[in-house]
């Protein structure tokens, strides 16, 4: 159980339709002020503190590619100290990708 997860998904769309999906999906899988910066070509967001952590960084980039655009998360423990995230990472992984399949 680390600080951070990523992982990837390859979408047969077009990098602006998939900015799209992504932008419902994070509105749908909970995460606050998902805002695009076009400098870095992503999604910036946060997964509200709870019980178990004081919130994570979420991050959502695009690479285009033959077969349409590769979409890669990742889920980051706002506090540099925090060594366990107890899962927290990889289940807002998970809930982001069931709404960004939904949508």
């Amino acid at each position: 159980m680390a600080n951070s997860h990523t992982a990837n998904v390859q979408l047969g769309i077009p990098k602006e339709k998939a900015k799209e999906k992504t932008q419902e999906a994070l509105m749908k899988a909970g995460f606050r002020m998902a805002k695009w910066v076009g400098a870095n070509q992503a999604f910036y967001a946060e997964a509200p503190t709870t019980l178990w952590s004081w919130g994570e960084d979420i991050l959502v980039r695009f690479q285009e590619n033959e077969q349409g655009t590769l979409v890669t998360f990742t889920s980051s423990c706002k506090l540099s100290t925090q060594i366990i995230d107890w899962g927290k990472n990889k289940k807002n992984a998970k809930k982001f990708f069931q709404h960004l399949d939904a949508s």
